[in-house]
């Protein structure tokens, strides 16, 4: 075989496999079953148990670590993506939300989840591992339920340059962004701890119609609590509003540049 036949074989052989890897899905862990108080229960690499959310090897909030800051993989570089192509922040918003929507769908842990020949009642799926099950380019999409999609959206909201924060919910997951000059949320939520006042906003990637800032209703009296994700760490039990913030010091502003108009105006008279 001449030089250049190899390396148009070879060639062929990358194209195949990374698209296979595109359909089929690239785990981003290998998995250990260990003995839990309650059973048995399976653990990854990181000693992370994705079939139990709480305490401290529950997935909640623990799973987004995997894909962020030193493990950032192929979840954080979409959200690199976004954020060149879509400059303006409301706009990039909404279109990552779009994305996940198109690209995803929700499906129950027990259908689509088997370890050992056994369905799954409870798992979650860390960003980059869900990231490498859809393809939008042969038009494959991922499977997940709310943990999986929330972390899906957490990681690439921050590799676009957000600060995000995963939800806790009764029976749910779902993901707050801060964005408090979107114009459109239902709810403005406040979480004491990060120094801010309400602008975050809610991220439902369950439903392929939701749109973003739209708080479900059963979640709009809060009673839950926000894992912030990424560069900073805090937990808050959040408190809604019906409208943005106004920092004090801008609306300052506004006042007296509406005074001297109306000084200029009434001198022009």
């Amino acid at each position: 075989m001449t030089p250049v036949r190899f390396l148009i074989f070879a060639s062929f052989l990358c194209v195949v496999v990374v698209a296979q890897k595109a359909a089929n899905g690239l785990p981003a862990s290998s998995f250990t079953l260990k003995e839990v108080d309650w059973g048995m229960d399976w653990f990854d690499n990181w000693g992370i148990d994705r079939n139990y959310y709480a305490g401290p090897n529950g997935y909640l909030p623990n799973l987004a670590a995997e894909t962020l800051d030193e493990n950032k993989e192929l979840a954080y570089s979409i959200g690199e993506g976004f954020k060149v192509d879509y400059p303006i922040e409301t706009n990039r918003a909404v279109a990552i939300l779009k994305y996940v929507q198109k690209w995803t769908e929700y499906g129950y842990d027990s259908d689509n989840v088997v370890r050992d020949g056994v369905p799954q009642e409870e798992w979650a799926w860390n960003a980059d591992e869900m990231a490498h099950a859809f393809s939008d380019n042969i038009g494959v999409k991922a499977i997940g339920d709310c943990e999986d999609l929330a972390f899906l959206c957490g990681t690439i909201y921050v590799g676009a340059g957000f600060d995000a924060a995963i939800v806790d919910a009764t029976d749910h997951v779902a993901l707050l962004i801060w964005l408090p000059e979107f114009s459109n949320a239902n709810v403005y939520w406040d979480l004491p701890n990060d120094g801010r006042d309400a602008g975050w906003i809610w991220v439902e990637a369950t439903g392929s119609s939701n749109p973003l800032g739209w708080t479900p209703s059963e979640y709009e009296d809060g009673g839950w609590t926000a894992y912030p994700i990424g560069s900073f760490q805090f937990v808050a039990e959040p408190t809604p509003s019906t409208s943005p913030s106004i920092d004090v010091d801008v609306l300052m502003i506004i006042v007296v540049i509406i005074s001297i108009i109306l000084r200029i105006l009434a001198r022009a008279r």
